[in-house]
């Protein structure tokens, strides 16, 4: 985690309130590795670990939408 990633992408990452199995610190951690990239991390206030309910699998591929669009 301490090793950085200076590529200029796009990195989003999706994750739960309410992960109880990893903290929402992670994704930032793992973020910070990404130094030149363009981040985004979407917190999903209800969402539990496995952000498997419709609702978070409808924001999860929303999400997936917006980064295929982008890389056109």
């Amino acid at each position: 985690m301490n090793v950085k990633i200076p590529m200029k992408i796009a990195v989003t990452m999706v994750h739960g309130q309410k992960d109880e199995v990893v903290p929402i610190k992670y994704s930032r951690k793992v973020l910070k590795i990404f130094s030149k990239a363009k981040k985004k991390l979407n917190i999903i206030k209800r969402g539990d670990h496995s952000l498997s309910s419709k609702k978070n699998l409808n924001i999860i591929c929303k999400e997936l939408d917006s980064i295929i669009k982008n890389t056109n």
